[in-house]
């Protein structure tokens, strides 16, 4: 049998076959969230927990649009470049 599922956000132990959390509704599984359009068909690729964009197609995942990871923000870049 594998592993119970952990929740992200109330650390829960699932069920292996849980999609979502019984306790707090959480998603237990980060997908990818593009749908596809007419010129590409669905992502279907399932991320690691701490992707914020499928590694498959760039579109953000399931546990970014929820707020439980974050994604690059601006992060200041001190230059190396001595003068």
């Amino acid at each position: 049998m594998a592993d119970p599922r952990t929740c992200i956000r109330c650390k829960h132990q699932g069920e292996p076959t849980d999609k979502f959390c019984v306790r707090c509704a959480a998603p237990l599984i980060n997908n990818c969230t593009h749908k596809g359009d007419i010129f590409t068909k669905k992502c279907e690729r399932v991320n690691r927990e701490d992707a914020a964009f499928c590694s498959g197609c760039g579109a953000p995942t399931v546990f970014h649009k929820e707020g439980f990871v974050q994604g690059y923000s601006n992060v200041q870049v001190t230059s190396t470049r001595r003068p």
